[in-house]
């Protein structure tokens, strides 16, 4: 008998509804599975034969042919082992083919008929409703998850035997039971949830004493989705500030949710069964690998900078990350999406992110100060030559971290905030945000950071005095026509700080001065040796 059923199929971040065909047929007892499987799919024969087994259901002893498909796209994971002992139960008689008309099922299969959760239930529902599927079957753990679509109805179950109950029922009985199981999920994650969870406090620059520079420097890196990187010794803050960063940044919203929230679900991190409402903060260790960071498998995975999309990317000890590593960032950073090129396909992957660095100015870190550093002139090249040329050439803002004086840290001794707090600073980022809202309308701009070249110059117009002041700062500094258009738009996110509409010779003094510091430029430029002594 012949017998089909949907399954959820992932390809990447994408999801599919594929198809489960089932024959069971006279001849030599055998179970094949066809359709172009990865290992785990291929492997779940024992695991659904047994599985079969101990929920009480009869397997024929006879061909058993299942085919997955579209064939021509590889199949992987182990969300398909439901649908197929499903399948298999409706081909023999135990469920009625009509059952499963308009179903999508997802879920592995435990031995002891257990059905455990999948990755990617969200697009899973996703697909099943834009493939126009009336209803899907879960894991019980991803019932919450998949309830996020809220357009299509959704049953979560335990057991192979709770699924098999669940088919034979009509629609006025499977509502009832649908109903129950998303009681008992929302009862179930309410008793689980940490009571302390929610009282941790998030970093606040209210408790970072002075840095007005740098915080200013962390604002309007928000407010323009401007990269950042922070130099400074040992302990200063640089740390504590990035860490901050998210608490002045404006909570995803509308779509951004569901997008950010999908990249999670594939990735199997989204907890709670709920929409991300915060932005991703992603901070990965300075030993982690090129394919960690970009995404690996042959379908792969999402890397860090896929999952920093639509938040921050911080890179603590920036330096002593791998230069082939760091390289990978320059091409995101430039398109905000990140290409693919694997054994299963090439895969585009969004990957829009605001880069947060931190780095010592050297080994021992100390540098310029002579009289704690001696680091000679080469060694400081040597070491941050680690960050290529053409990266730190995308990185729009570079703000230095200076230790705090003892009476500056004494100031927060009785638990006084620091008046430059998150919830003024974030105020001002809104506003500037708002600014950019009104003034990239239309347009799929959107924030003075993703600025072109073109564009740089019809939005960043500057008045006579403006142009004369900003060619004598290039003639103290010269710089490339990329620097040029980095200043002007860095120059515009101030003046959206300050609630200007113009761009002011005030505006253009303090985005130079965010330029690299001296260290980085020889870096980059192939300068002169900076600092004192030679080898």
């Amino acid at each position: 008998m012949y017998c089909q059923i949907s399954a959820g199929g992932l390809r990447g971040l994408e999801s599919y509804a594929a198809l489960v065909e089932v024959d069971v047929s006279r001849g030599l007892p055998c179970f094949e599975m066809v359709g172009l499987l990865a290992g785990e799919v291929k492997e779940a024969r024992e695991r659904i034969r047994v599985a079969l087994k101990n929920a009480g259901a009869q397997i024929p002893a006879g061909k058993i042919t299942v085919n997955i498909s579209p064939a021509g796209i590889h199949k992987g994971g182990t969300a398909y082992d439901l649908p197929v002992a499903l399948g298999i139960m409706a081909a023999q008689g135990q469920i009625a083919p009509r059952c499963l008309e308009g179903v999508l099922a997802a879920g592995e299969l435990g031995l002891n008929a257990e059905v455990k959760p999948v990755r990617g239930a969200l697009p899973m529902v996703m697909a099943a409703k834009a493939a126009g599927m009336r209803e899907c079957i879960l894991p019980f753990e991803n019932l919450e998850e998949g309830l996020l679509e809220g357009e299509i109805a959704v049953m979560g179950v335990k057991t192979l035997t709770q699924a098999m109950e669940y088919l034979a029922c009509g629609q006025k009985e499977r509502q009832k039971k649908r109903q129950a199981a998303v009681h008992a999920a929302r009862n179930g994650s309410a008793k689980k949830k940490d009571p302390e969870k929610g009282r941790e406090k998030e970093a606040d620059f209210g408790m970072v004493q002075g840095m007005r520079e740098a915080k200013y420097a962390a604002a309007a890196a928000a407010a323009g989705f401007h990269s950042l990187l922070l130099t400074g010794p040992p302990g200063a803050g640089k740390t504590m500030l990035a860490r901050c960063i998210p608490s002045i940044l404006p909570p995803l919203a509308g779509e951004e949710q569901k997008e950010v929230s999908v990249i999670y679900s594939v990735a199997g991190m989204l907890e709670e069964g709920k929409l991300l409402a915060k932005r991703p903060f992603v901070s990965p260790h300075h030993t982690v690998t090129p394919y960690a960071l970009a995404g690996s498998g042959s379908v792969p995975r999402p890397g860090m900078v896929t999952l920093a999309h639509r938040g921050v990317l911080f890179l603590d000890e920036m330096a002593e990350f791998k230069r082939s590593t760091l390289d990978i960032l320059r091409q995101p950073m430039e398109e905000g999406r990140i290409f693919l090129a694997k054994s299963g396909g090439t895969f585009i992957y969004p990957a829009r992110f605001l880069l947060v660095g931190a780095t010592n100015p050297c080994p021992c870190g100390y540098y310029p100060d002579r009289n704690r550093c001696r680091c000679s002139s080469r060694e400081v090249r040597r070491y941050l030559s680690r960050i290529s040329g053409p990266l730190l050439d995308r990185i729009d803002l570079f703000g230095l971290v200076s230790p705090a004086g003892f009476p500056t840290l004494m100031e927060g001794a009785d638990d006084r905030k620091d008046s430059w707090d998150s919830e003024r600073i974030r105020a001002m980022v809104l506003e500037a945000r708002e600014r950019q809202k009104f003034r990239y309308a239309g347009t799929k701009i959107g924030l003075n950071g993703r600025l072109g070249p073109g564009e740089t110059l019809r939005y960043c117009r500057l008045g006579m005095k403006e142009q004369e002041f900003l060619e004598r700062l290039f003639r103290m500094q010269p710089c490339s026509a990329r620097a040029c258009h980095r200043l002007l738009r860095v120059a515009r996110t101030l003046a959206d700080l300050e609630g200007k509409e113009e761009i002011g010779c005030g505006h253009l003094s303090q985005a130079f001065c965010y330029r690299p510091k001296e260290e980085f430029l020889n870096v980059r430029e192939g300068g002169a040796d900076a600092g004192r002594g030679t080898d």
